[in-house]
Formats: structure tokens, sequence, C-alpha cells
């Protein structure tokens, strides 16, 4: 049965015969992450006169080795009755000028345009127009995004790239192989700009239940912060649903169209694809746990409570709001992650700072106000939501409780997303989300917290460039400067150095915008037509 975006509501089960075509033509990662440790992130420009090779190529890639939805959830299931090792996972994604590379035209490369461009936004502002991301490149979004100037990126994202081939397996020494046989048949006909290693750390946490100490039997995946990661994420398939309750959060699956559109080089309600954004985002782990002791020290909290409330998660991935009621700072007392939670009980930002990282990308329907400025539905607010698929590079995690041995660069996330709208999501969350100080506030609470004014970057993820003024509110933002003292009590501005302040500790070295296309058309690509974009007729 054909798979219409338009009347799916919900996660489906992967089993169900209907989806199988479906499943069987979609690139796996995207409605599941791969799972594996290791990871091999191959970035290509094609070379110039080989269209043919490079076609030629590509479907044979799609056709032996390219893993489809199917193949990759079916490998996970056969894992979980007999622990057999799923082997290689690859995956494939063009930029806008990899589809003009392969001379496929305009009207049938990937777009998605759901805004008018020369209509003032939901903010009155004239500048922030909708943009076709995808077709434009993140080099050209620097100044709407503040990300750091092309020139200072990494050398490997400076110049054009086509394509990535994403490798992942659980045995390094099978991805290593891999890699190598993917040069050797790149040698003739591409230029490997970079290939970004990932590595999945992993992280114990202890909790004291009833007296005892608890250990989890298998650590969190975590990032080089020591937060777990990963959490929190849109289900597609019904089996991402089990055990999860919603009381609370009652939005934890997500429809099909929140990550894929049709590919429009494919056969209609059976292929599809998905926008993909690739970022490397470096750590400054040294200043992100010196700005923790900071703010815990001039707040008169325990130490890990600094982080926390920037981050808007403990280190074991509780949630910050979720708290006793007659108040006061606790540990957690249980091993697990609860997603079952919503800001309603914490409308002036007392408990769970506005300006926490997981509050900003993710506000849980917070920013839903008829007439507001953000989200006049919870159908829009939940439509900005991606599915994240990141994983760690450079290292270990360092877990020395001496600052001076904590690394300022070179460590950090490979961070990936999908979604079906780059423009909708993924910038929208980083522009009018985390860039933006005045998200959520002001405007959203009153009186409880009187000398609140401005909430602040995203104490994570939040970018600024010097002075320069942030296309969306005319203004250039600012570290957050209100923290709570009690939980559940008015916040205060503790005198702090600028450089201590949480801000700008992940830095960009680099990225770009792809789309994952259907398998099926990968496999013919030899046989499109470079002036329709269409297979040719046999």
């Amino acid at each position: 049965m054909p798979l219409n975006l338009n009347t799916n509501v919900g996660p489906i089960d992967q089993n169900d015969s209907q989806y199988e075509d479906f499943l069987a033509d979609l690139q796996g990662n995207i409605l599941n992450g791969h799972g594996r440790d290791y990871a091999a992130h191959i970035f290509l420009t094609f070379q110039p006169g080989k269209i043919a090779e490079v076609k030629g190529w590509i479907a044979k890639l799609a056709t032996f080795q390219i893993t489809s939805a199917k193949s990759q959830l079916d490998a996970s299931e056969e894992y979980k009755r007999s622990k057999t090792d799923a082997g290689l996972f690859t995956h494939f994604a063009l930029t806008a000028i990899g589809y003009d590379y392969l001379e496929i035209t305009k009207p049938n490369s990937p777009n998605r345009r759901q805004r008018p461009t020369e209509v003032p936004d939901r903010f009155g502002n004239l500048a922030p127009f909708y943009a076709d991301a995808f077709q434009e490149g993140m080099k050209s979004r620097q100044t709407v995004l503040l990300d750091p100037p092309v020139d200072t990126w990494e050398d490997g994202f400076k110049g054009p790239i086509h394509a990535l081939v994403i490798l992942s397996d659980d045995n390094p020494a099978d991805l290593t192989a891999a890699e190598l046989a993917i040069k050797l048949e790149l040698k003739d006909i591409a230029t490997i700009r970079t290939v970004e290693y990932g590595l999945t750390l992993r992280r114990k946490f202890e909790f004291t239940v009833g007296g005892s100490v608890v250990q989890k039997e298998f650590g969190n995946i975590v990032e080089h912060f020591g937060y777990a990661d990963g959490v929190s994420q849109p289900a597609f398939l019904e089996k991402q649903l089990k055990g999860v309750t919603s009381k609370y959060w009652e939005h934890p699956g997500a429809s099909l169209k929140l990550v894929l559109i049709p590919d429009p080089n494919g056969t209609e309600f059976v292929s599809f694809g998905s926008f993909l954004v690739f970022r490397k985002l470096e750590q400054n782990v040294k200043g992100f746990k010196t700005a923790e002791a900071e703010i815990a020290e001039k707040l008169g909290l325990p130490t890990e409570l600094g982080g926390a409330m920037a981050v808007g998660r403990y280190e074991d991935g509780t949630p910050l709001v979720l708290q006793p009621s007659d108040g006061g700072w606790t540990e957690p007392t249980e091993p697990t992650i609860p997603n079952d939670f919503n800001y309603k009980g914490d409308s002036e930002g007392l408990k769970c700072p506005f300006h926490a990282h997981v509050r900003k990308s993710n506000p849980r329907l917070e920013s839903v106000k008829p007439g507001g400025a953000f989200a006049q539905s919870e159908e829009e607010e939940l439509g900005h939501r991606i599915a994240r698929r990141g994983i760690t590079y450079g290292g270990p995690l360092s877990t020395s409780e001496n600052l001076d041995d904590l690394p300022t660069n070179g460590v950090g996330l490979l961070f990936m997303c999908y979604q079906s709208d780059i423009w909708e999501q993924f910038e929208f969350i980083q522009r009018l989300w985390c860039n933006n100080p005045n998200f959520l506030e002001p405007g959203f609470s009153e009186g409880q917290n009187p000398n609140y004014d401005k909430t602040g970057l995203d104490a994570v993820i939040g970018q600024k460039q010097g002075d320069q003024s942030d296309p969306v509110i005319g203004e250039a933002p600012k570290s957050p400067q209100n923290w709570p003292q009690e939980w559940g009590k008015a916040t205060v501005k503790p005198d702090i150095e600028a450089e201590k302040q949480f801000a700008q500790f992940v830095k960009l070295k680099g990225g770009d915008y792809f789309f994952s296309p259907s398998i099926s058309f990968l496999k013919n690509l030899s046989l499109v037509s470079p002036s329709q974009g269409k297979r040719k007729k046999q």
C-alpha cells in the first residue's frame, strides 16, 4: 500500500506489510539512528568531466551497499534475538550543488517551500524571509545563523562539497576497510575534502535508591561536557514508544512528514527522502566546566548545578524541572531518563531557567500562545522538531576534576539532524529560539520575577559574533544573566566575568546542507535524463 504523508498522523508499525516497499526504498538513519559506535563521514567533491562515471559509481553504491530503513530495522530486531552483529551501515546524501553537478535541474531537485518570501515574518521583521536553505547552502546562511565566518572554518569544509558518504560499524577494523575501499573506488572521479571520524561515548551513572548505590548495566550515550545525549527524540516507529509514558508530555510521537518529503525523482507514494544538516561543533570543555563552577560558587550551590541550569538536565539526563514540590535542589534518585514532563508548572522560569538548552531548543508547547510572537498552535511548534543523529569526535570523555587538564579544542560533536524543511526546523530552532534572547522572555511571565528582563542566548548552543546584530531582533544577543538561587524562587543576576559566562563554549568548525534521496533514484541515476531529471525511457 502506498504511503501518503498527508494522511499519516503518527508512528508506524515497521512490520506492517503495507510499509515494506516504502521502507525498502528509504535510506536508513532517518527514522531510527544507525546505532553503531564507530563512524566515518566522507565529504566529496566530484571531478569535472566525470559525470557518467560518478553516476555509475553512485548507482553501484546504492545497489550493493547503501542500507535501507527496512534492512536497518530488520538487522536491529535480529540483534535483539541473536546478538548478531548488524555489520556495516552506509548512507549517501547530496548537496544542492551536487544535484547541479549531476545535471538534475532545479524543478527536479528537492525543494520544500512553505512560506512566502516577501512578507514580514511573525515578529514583524522584514529581514528573515523564508529561504530555500538547501538550495542556498549552509555557507550562504552564515550571517543569519550568526555562524563564524566561513574563512575560519576547517579547510575541508571551505570549498565546494557535492556529497557525503556515511559509513558506520561496531567493528573499527571493518569500518577502516570499508573506508579504504570507498577511497579506492573514488580515486579517479572525486576529491576527498575531509573525513570526519565519530566515536560513541558512554558513561555509567550511579544512583542512590533506598540507601543502596545502583549503576545502570549499560552506560548512557554522552557528549564531551559529560551530559546524557540523544534523549527526547520524536518517535516515528511504534516500537520507539514502547514503555514511554505521556501523562505530561503528550507528543512523544510524530508523523512522518516531520522528516520526509517525496523524492521528486522517485516513485510516487513510495520514494521519499530527507534533508540532512551536518555541523562539526567543537566543544571547549574547560571553558564550560569553569563557567559551571563559577556560577555555582556565585549562587552558593553545588558545582554540578551550574551546568544543570545551563543544560536543563542533570548530567545523567534527569530534567531539572522535576524537583520536589517543597523546594530545594536534590540529586536524581532513579536510574532512568524521564521525558514525560512539560514546563506548565514553571511558567516563570524559576525551576528550570528559560535559557537552559533543553528548554530553548524544545519548549514542549511553551511557545504556543494565540496572538503571540512564536507559535499560534501546538501543531506549529511541534512542526519545528528535528530528528537528531549526532556522534562525538576527538577522543575519550575527559573526567579529570582538574580544570587545567580539560580540553579547550579538538573534541566535540558531529551534529546531524533530519527534517522535511531546513528553514522551518533546524534554522528556526537555531535562529528564532536558541540565538534569540527574547525567547521565551519577556511577555510570557509576569509578576513573580520582576527583575527578569531577557533570557539571553541558549546557554549551550546559542551563537553570537561579537557585536554583530542579529537579523531577527536587530541587536547583538547576549549571554544569559538570570539564575535561580533556590528552586522555585525569583532569579538573581550574579556578577560574573564575561569569559566565565555561559555562552559560546560550542563553536562551528564547518558543515553543509544535504538531501538523502530514495535508494531507487540513486540506483537508476545513470538512466536519468539531465534535461528532465527523470528516468530515460527504455
